[in-house]
């Protein structure tokens, strides 16, 4: 992308210009005609994906997959700030019109180090109070956390997002672990959220469900999960 831009620089607007070595991408949103057409041949950084950023990426698709979120892959979309590296992304509602983004963010793990600080990977978003309301066309369920879903094995972690998400298309609250922890520290952060139930994914794909207030603990079946955390008590 640089040395697409370096190519064509005399045909750029002076501030995506000045911005070539900084973050190339936000030439993308330029309303310069010049720039415009220059970025109508420009190399996308989607097509051209490597090594851990390349399963970074596969990894979120097939997480936003496992959790039956609808997304498009949009090769020219930047944000406003510099800091961002690998994911970004955009909340948008058809319902809005032309304005129809509601929020957006990405990962910034680079930018803590920029202030001084140590190594830190870090993810944010904003979001607009307003055109959310705007959006919304029925109630919000209050908090609530019937259920935690915890993973023996990392590699159920698809599989717990997708039946977190079952479980919230069936009205029960339902979180899971978003930080690598380990299973143990996965039990103690469902304790302290308040938890009443844990769902537990063994490696070998069964499941037992665990009540946080007695300690009593049961086989189920995954395939079966709304049934059992309604039908009846652990």
């Amino acid at each position: 992308m640089k040395a697409h831009l370096h190519a064509h620089e005399g045909e750029l607007s002076k501030d995506v210009r000045e911005r070539i070595d900084i973050n190339p991408l936000r030439a993308f949103d330029s309303d310069d005609e010049g720039t415009r057409g220059v970025m109508a041949s420009a190399p996308t950084i989607v097509d051209r994906l490597e090594g851990e950023d390349a399963e970074h990426f596969a990894e979120v698709r097939a997480l936003l997959d496992a959790a039956g979120v609808s997304y498009v892959i949009d090769p020219t979309l930047v944000r406003g700030l510099d800091y961002y590296t690998r994911t970004i992304f955009s909340f948008v509602c058809d319902r809005l019109g032309a304005q129809s983004e509601i929020g957006g963010g990405g990962r910034y793990d680079g930018l803590i180090e920029q202030l001084g600080g140590p190594p830190t990977p870090a993810v944010g978003f904003a979001a607009g109070i307003e055109r959310i309301l705007l959006a919304l066309d029925e109630e919000v369920a209050g908090e609530g956390r019937d259920a935690f879903i915890a993973v023996a094995d990392p590699g159920q972690r698809q599989r717990a997002m997708a039946l977190a998400t079952e479980l919230r298309h069936a009205g029960i609250s339902a979180e899971l672990d978003l930080a690598g922890r380990s299973f143990k520290s996965q039990l103690k952060h469902a304790n302290r959220i308040g938890a009443r139930r844990v769902l537990i994914l063994e490696a070998d794909g069964t499941a037992q469900l665990r009540d946080m207030g007695s300690g009593e603990q049961r086989p189920v079946d995954p395939g079966n999960l709304v049934d059992e955390m309604t039908g009846g008590e652990a």
